[in-house]
């Protein structure tokens, strides 16, 4: 992962950021986090921004220490989105979260990130919260729960 001198990973291309990831991921499990078709998009994404599946990047300070994190989501086959969080540790990009969701949307609320899905219960969808762990020095699930939801919900058809 790309080493930051300055201290601040905004100075970071998020591109690098993504790519020396989908590597790492590559060489950990011995197999690429993506299926082929979002691989080689993220590689020409540099050319081609209009089918890129990486999103625009955000910044926040999750862990409560002064400095932005960075929070890149990756759209991949069936519209699963790939949410990853990183974090400089000793001058280095290192990723802090990796979670996996289709979601209907994505917050930041103070350290919190918070998916919002869908589930197969009408009425409902399922609120996960992932928050900072000072001792495991990463973003972990915190709670998940299902709340009802305000999208209607179809009528049952009659038998």
């Amino acid at each position: 992962m790309p080493h930051v001198p300055s201290g601040d990973i905004r100075t970071v291309p998020l591109l690098t950021v993504v790519k020396a990831q989908v590597l790492a991921g590559s060489e950990d499990k011995g197999s690429p986090e993506f299926d082929a078709a979002t691989t080689k998009k993220i590689k020409y994404c540099a050319t081609d921004r209009k089918r890129c599946p990486v999103r625009d990047p955000q910044y926040r300070d999750l862990n409560g220490d002064g400095k932005d994190e960075l929070i890149v989501g990756i759209e991949g086959a069936d519209h699963v989105l790939a949410l990853w969080v990183f974090m400089l540790k000793d001058g280095v990009v290192t990723r802090i979260m990796d979670a996996g969701a289709t979601p209907l949307s994505v917050e930041v609320t103070g350290g919190d990130v918070i998916l919002r899905e869908p589930t197969g219960t009408p009425g409902y969808d399922m609120r996960t919260v992932y928050s900072w762990d000072k001792r495991t020095q990463a973003m972990i699930l915190r709670v998940m729960e299902f709340d009802e939801t305000a999208r209607p919900v179809p009528p049952k058809s009659a038998p």
